[in-house]
């Protein structure tokens, strides 16, 4: 080609380079722009769309993890929970989406990193992750939709759903939120927390409770709920927050389309309330049937602060009144004081830091007071601790760290903008807190003085008998026959009516992260690349050379070696240890020991200290960890209920699951057992393990280049030195336990958990596309819908596991037998459209599950999990092909062998009713 014209080309592609660029960075007409910070490497737009007064906020960045969040005020105006009801109800059916499972369905159809909806006291928020392209835009239609064009407002059969119905028939009361907030409120943090918000804001929206009380729901009308949703759901009541690596014309030409017909409304809507503080104590109760009451002392921040100094004050009183080793818990533990928790209330325009402490005796809280009081008193002249202090810094430090690395960041970047947008403050300040910790070597003395000098609440929070919640007879039996009537036909009618279909070949994952395995004088070594800050290291050391009396105290060294690392001055790492357990044929049980930080650092230095100060505490120390662990552990068996109820199930299973459930309840027996006779010789059992690194480990290193380099040379020649032969494994013959576990706990709903172990099979592709199709076609539209459970779902879990749970349930008794008729009702009913729903749903499932999507650190995780199991990583990756080719007469198989897998497997249930009698094939618990 002549130059000539070669030159000219050039021209032209250069031109229309130029115009290119100018297009894309153009913003469409509709917005103006208000604002724009740089941060760093991201860039921060604010528009204002003109017609309508809505903001948008878009976080600019190369993350392919994108995320959308609508933020609308919502103040609380009652205790009848209409805020929470109407967030409920929104996505059951909009104008150009209209399937009442239509949150389900888009859940299911379109993978995502993160999907649901959020009420607050004064706030709704509506966000959804996503790291597929094919998927965000039709989300965002179908979640701007599902919020300005609801069908709510048309039909209120999906009101009474999700609020409260009566079914005059069976007498029993449904509605998937009633139902929800009559467990939620059985939950003691949730009502200390209520407690706070009661005193500090008597008489204000922050003092109602925004979730709702079961015994006010019912009073709610379908037209107070349509007022209050006109009230609050238009544009300028509104803020989008946009993230990541998007095409921002085209979504903001989406959005313009959504809104551009709605009017600019002058109506201003202000949350913000000061604190009512004329009392300065006050006696409130909560539903308990027995057990300590609380005593709270409240401080409330009313000097505007910045961000900068408020993260200053969070730091201070992590350092002076959270650290264990601060003069404050020191002092209160001494006095008799143990179980003491700090409580912060940030997403109001003036925050609280409340001191709680629980389980005391009644006649105690005078007395208890008293300390309290004169502790803090003590706190004003107590010296400055600069090596606590700076610990506090790093630790917050390499939370920031870890924090970038999340895949749902752009949700929490969003949480921040709209809790400053509803509070007065600035908008940036998720980047410029991230800023100032990273410069911060010492924390101002400044903040001790504004904090014990605010004004300050106390509250005595007593336990009464649980209310019975009795709804009028008369009332109820009214027209709930013809509702009931009516909502049947809503549902069947609009049940999983059709979305816009997607591409599966989009959705595919293709590879795994690329890793390396080196092994060495017995010892694997499996390397993960990972550039950004965080560096870290896994030893799974194996055990199964300890011997089965000896497994209590070797669960027991887990968790006080993880208790001790922490302890470290000064702060450079963080380290887990837990235990972990595979095999087929035999049990090969491993203290894995994890081990991260922002620094560069050698893992094994951090390891011997820990072992060696554990070998130097003494019998105190030990004895105060031994009753931690006691007090955490009854605290999640009876608020964790379906993860309690798994445990329980794991009770009669084989190999390595039967395994693990020995450092659940039993453990706790243990150190019940221990702990009642006073019997210290477990001390000298636990320093007499001192696992050391020995061959048959696996270590798995996660970093960058320099980072594993330098890492795999200090381990390598640390067996030079310390070559240690695998101790020889010994065998485990644990009793299996009766298959039907009860746990009578004092519940006003109810939870089951359904669990199936596969054994020598491993779970497949149609497994996963079996579950997905259970839950969505009966699990969620009937036992949720109809039935008013919370939630209920079956998942897969590879490699042997088969679960299925029902979540605050009205009736456990009704749902068993919903679950186990099942199976026939699905295959009387298997059609195409909803298997390829099923697909996509299980594809979903099976990505997060294993880690094929998320972040570096996860990924890495689930490379050393396959090796540890001598399992290639490219191989799984052949499952989501076994998913996608699921035929029906597949499906219709698997779920022919369903009531089998039900009727054998093991049963798991939480309630309050005496409807089970003890039986010898039974395990009964009870609270204690």
């Amino acid at each position: 080609m002549p130059k000539k014209n070669t030159r000219r080309m050039l021209y032209v592609i250069l031109i229309i380079y130029l115009f290119s660029t100018i297009l894309v960075s153009a913003k469409p007409s509709a917005f103006i722009v208000t604002n724009e910070i740089v941060c760093g490497e991201e860039t921060l737009h604010e528009y204002k769309h003109v017609s309508s007064g809505l903001s948008v906020v878009w976080i600019e960045n190369k993350d392919p993890n994108k995320s959308f969040t609508l933020g609308v005020k919502t103040p609380t105006t009652d205790n009848t929970g209409v805020n929470h009801i109407i967030e409920h109800t929104i996505f059951t059916g909009s104008k150009k989406y209209p399937s009442s499972t239509l949150f389900f369905d888009a859940s299911s159809k379109y993978p995502n990193l993160f999907m649901n909806a959020m009420t607050s006291s004064d706030m709704t928020v509506f966000p959804f992750a996503t790291s597929h392209n094919a998927c965000f835009d039709t989300l965002m239609s179908i979640y701007l939709d599902s919020i300005l064009n609801p069908n709510m407002t048309l039909d209120a059969s999906s009101f009474y759903e999700e609020s409260f119905h009566y079914n005059p028939t069976t007498k029993q009361y449904g509605g998937v939120v009633y139902n929800e907030m009559k467990g939620a409120n059985n939950d003691k943090n949730r009502q200390v927390f209520r407690a706070i918000r009661g005193g500090l804001y008597e008489g204000t929206h922050y003092a109602n409770d925004s979730g709702g009380d079961p015994s006010f729901i019912p009073d709610l009308s379908y037209e107070q709920f349509i007022e209050t949703y006109k009230g609050f759901y238009y544009p300028s009541n509104m803020m989008i927050v946009l993230y990541g690596d998007l095409p921002i014309n085209h979504v903001l030409e989406l959005i313009d389309e959504a809104f551009k017909d709605i009017p600019l409304s002058d109506k201003q809507i202000d949350v913000n309330v000061k604190p009512i503080l004329e009392q300065q104590e006050k006696t409130l109760y909560f539903n308990q049937n027995g057990g300590g009451s609380y005593l709270i002392k409240s401080f409330v921040i009313e000097k505007d602060l910045t961000s900068d100094e408020m993260l200053d004050m969070d730091l201070w009183v992590s350092a002076y009144l959270v650290d264990e080793n601060s003069y404050f818990m020191k002092e209160l533990k001494r006095q008799g004081i143990p179980h003491v928790q700090v409580i912060k209330d940030s997403y109001v325009k003036y925050p609280s830091y409340s001191i709680v402490v629980g389980e005391i005796e009644k006649s105690k809280i005078e007395s208890t007071k008293a300390i309290l009081e004169c502790v803090l008193k003590e706190l004003e002249s107590q010296t400055i601790d600069i090596e606590t202090e700076r610990n506090i810094i790093a630790k917050n430090q390499l939370v920031a760290c870890s924090e970038e690395l999340s895949s749902t960041r752009g949700i929490e970047i969003a949480q921040s903008y709209l809790d400053a947008w509803a509070h007065d403050k600035s908008g940036d300040y998720y980047f410029t807190d991230k800023a100032h910790i990273n410069r911060i070597n010492q924390v101002p003395e400044s903040c001790r003085e504004i904090l014990l000098n605010s004004p300050s609440m106390t509250i005595k929070l007593l336990p009464k008998k649980a209310d019975v919640i009795q709804q009028d007879q008369g009332r109820l039996e009214g027209k709930w026959s013809e509702r009931l009537e009516k909502m049947a036909v809503w549902q069947k009618e609009t049940k999983h009516l059709p979305l816009p279909d997607i591409n599966f070949k989009d959705l595919m994952v293709h590879k795994t992260v690329p890793y390396q395995i080196k092994e060495k004088d017995g010892i694997k070594y499996v390397m993960t690349k990972n550039d950004g800050p965080l560096k870290c290291t896994s030893f799974y050391i194996p055990t199964g050379h300890i011997k089965q009396e000896d497994l209590p105290n070797l669960f027991l060294y887990g968790q006080f070696l993880k208790k001790v690392s922490a302890e470290k001055t000064p702060f450079e790492t963080i380290m887990n240890a837990e235990i972990v357990a595979s095999g087929n044929e035999g049990i090969e049980p491993y203290l894995k020991i994890t081990i991260l930080s922002n620094k560069n650092f050698d893992p094994l230095v951090t390891y011997e200290e820990a072992r060696q100060k554990l070998l130097s505490k003494d019998n105190e120390w030990f004895d105060e960890q031994l009753q931690n662990f006691m007090g955490q552990f009854k605290d999640n068996f009876t608020q964790d209920m379906l993860g309690t109820l798994k445990w329980l199930n794991a009770s009669g299973q084989k190999g390595y699951k039967r395994y693990l459930f020995e450092q659940h309840y039993p453990l706790y027996t243990y150190a019940r057992k221990i702990r009642t006779s006073k019997d210290i010789t477990y001390i000298d059992k636990i320093k007499q393990l001192n696992l050391p690194l020995s061959e048959g480990m696996l270590i798995g290193i996660q970093g960058d280049q320099a980072f594993q380099k330098a890492t795999l040379a200090h381990v390598q020649e640390y067996f030079k030195e310390h070559k240690i032969a695998r101790p020889e494994q010994v065998t485990y013959d644990f009793t299996q336990y009766a298959s039907i576990n009860v746990y009578y706990k004092d519940t006003p709903v109810d939870y089951v958990v359904f669990s199936y172990d596969k054994e020598e099979d491993l779970i497949e592709g149609s497994d996963y596309v079996m579950a997905s199709y259970m839950t969505n076609q009966y699990l969620r539209p009937v036992l949720r819908a109809e039935h008013g459970a919370y939630g209920s779902s079956m998942f897969a879990k590879y490699p042997s596991s088969l679960i299925v749970y029902t979540y605050r349930d009205p009736n456990f008794l009704e749902s068993i037998k919903g679950i186990q008729s099942a199976p026939g009702i699905l295959r009387e009913n298997l059609n195409k459209e909803a298997l390829e729903v099923a697909k996509l749903d299980a594809l979903a499932e099976y990505q997060r599950q294993m880690n094929l999507v998320g972040n570096a650190f996860e990924k890495g995780s689930f490379i050393e999990s396959c090796i540890l199991r001598g399992i290639k990583p490219e191989s799984l990756l052949k499952i989501q092909r076994e998913i996608l080719d699921t035929s029906q007469k597949d499906l219709d198989e698997k779920l022919s062998l369903l009531p089998y897998l039900l009727g054998n497997g093991q049963l798991g249930i939480c309630t309050g009713n005496k409807q089970i009698q003890a039986q010898k094939q039974m395990n009964i618990y009870r609270e204690k």
